[in-house]
């Protein structure tokens, strides 16, 4: 059962994807208390590391197909261990959104909110390896 097929989860990471570039470059912008080298340095950080969870996570699938289609316990084993690792994708994506607004509303530093992208790049990726290994 696809809840989010592939052609949607493409969809949705380039619209994350810019909405990430726009929130990277309002932080370069706006935020003054902070360095400009610091400012560039996370609009680098932030960008990359939400291009980096999601192209790590779909490129898994295509990684281990080669190494699971030897024989059967490989292929059952790789399989399981995947299957877990993208859950553990998954829930790490909603944890790692819920410490970003709750650290930004108790610290009051609403300027961590800028990466809030990262996780959606982390789940769209986990969930693309979930959708590749239940439909094989």
């Amino acid at each position: 059962m696809e809840i989010i097929n592939e052609t949607d989860i493409k969809k949705y990471y380039k619209i994350f994807g810019y909405i990430n570039l726009i929130f990277s470059i309002l932080l370069v912008i706006f935020i003054r208390k902070i360095d400009l080298k610091e400012r560039i340095f996370a609009l680098i950080a932030i960008n990359v590391g939400y291009h980096m969870l999601y192209l790590f996570f779909t490129n898994l699938y295509g990684d281990s197909s080669r190494m699971r289609m030897n024989n059967k316990f490989n292929n059952i084993g790789g399989g399981i261990m995947l299957k877990l690792f993208s859950v553990f994708g998954i829930i790490s994506s909603f944890t790692i959104t819920y410490i970003f607004i709750s650290k930004a509303i108790s610290e009051k530093e609403y300027y961590g909110l800028f990466g809030i992208c990262i996780p959606f790049g982390l789940f769209l990726g986990a969930y693309s390896l979930w959708n590749k290994l239940n439909n094989e």
